[in-house]
């Protein structure tokens, strides 16, 4: 992972770390969510953007102290992320 990928992978670890805390739940899946940011999404926006996206759903789902996070929710944001990052 480059610079960039890395400091990707930070940014969405951090922000998912801050939605665990706010929920006071574990997302059982975190790594292979920011694994797969980090690896198709290269602007800190974007990142924020999944991750508020994510918040939300997460807040709208949750049910216990923890919560996997579905691909079939984690891909829609990614995609559009990343024709948002093609286009601008």
């Amino acid at each position: 992972m480059g610079e960039s990928g890395s400091r990707v992978a930070g940014r969405a670890l951090m922000h998912l770390k801050a939605i665990e805390c706010a929920h006071g739940l574990t997302i059982t899946n975190k790594s292979e969510i920011v694994s797969e940011i980090a690896s198709r999404v290269s602007d800190e926006r974007s990142v924020l953007t999944i991750c508020t996206s994510l918040n939300t759903w997460v807040a709208m789902n949750r049910t216990g102290g923890s919560i996997f996070i579905p691909r079939e929710v984690l891909e829609p944001l990614i995609e559009l992320a990343e024709i948002r990052e093609r286009c601008a």
